[in-house]
């Protein structure tokens, strides 16, 4: 988990611990964290995919010639 998500679990959990008036804020503090992380998530797994497919077709099609620069003249 990255660093500035344990900080903010734990300034929610803080918050929880601190009084039951606060529960709201720190539940809204939590699932902010919860949509952050299925925002990375996708977000990882779209690179991922786009990785994969762009290593599966390197692999099927031939590399691409270096072009020669001309020699007339």
């Amino acid at each position: 988990m990255d660093e500035k998500m344990v900080a903010l679990v734990g300034a929610a959990a803080a918050l929880t611990v601190a009084g039951r008036g606060l529960r709201p804020v720190a539940k809204l503090a939590m699932k902010g964290v919860v949509a952050a992380g299925d925002v990375t998530m996708d977000a990882r797994r779209g690179i991922a995919d786009l990785y994969q497919e762009a290593r599966s077709e390197r692999r099927t099609d031939p590399p691409p010639l270096p072009s020669q620069p001309d020699r007339a003249g």
